[in-house]
């Protein structure tokens, strides 16, 4: 018997670490959402892919997600910076990565 993954686990397999510089065009195109350091990226991730709009909408009041804007970018950003990234079409949900 073949186990199922769940959405989380399919996108956790899917996440990768990305440069700024590779993410630029997305945020250019208004699909980029950044997720707070205090929130689990796959959680959002599978929250958006499995339609969760309750959650999603309380993550969105509690300011845990929003859409990258241009001063998240300049106070955040440089063109090496490192975010976690996972793409759930047809955005591409991103973290900064801590040390």
């Amino acid at each position: 018997m073949t186990e199922q993954l769940s959405t989380q686990q399919k996108l956790n397999l899917e996440t990768a670490t990305v440069e700024w510089k590779d993410l630029q065009v997305f945020f250019a195109q208004g699909k980029l959402l950044v997720v707070e350091p205090e929130a689990d990226l796959l959680e959002v991730a599978s929250s958006i892919a499995e339609n969760n709009i309750g959650l999603l909408e309380k993550m969105i009041e509690e300011h845990k997600i929003a859409f990258a804007t241009a001063n998240w970018v300049n106070a955040n950003c440089q063109e090496q910076t490192l975010l976690w990234t996972v793409v759930v079409s047809p955005y591409v949900v991103t973290q900064l990565q801590i040390d």
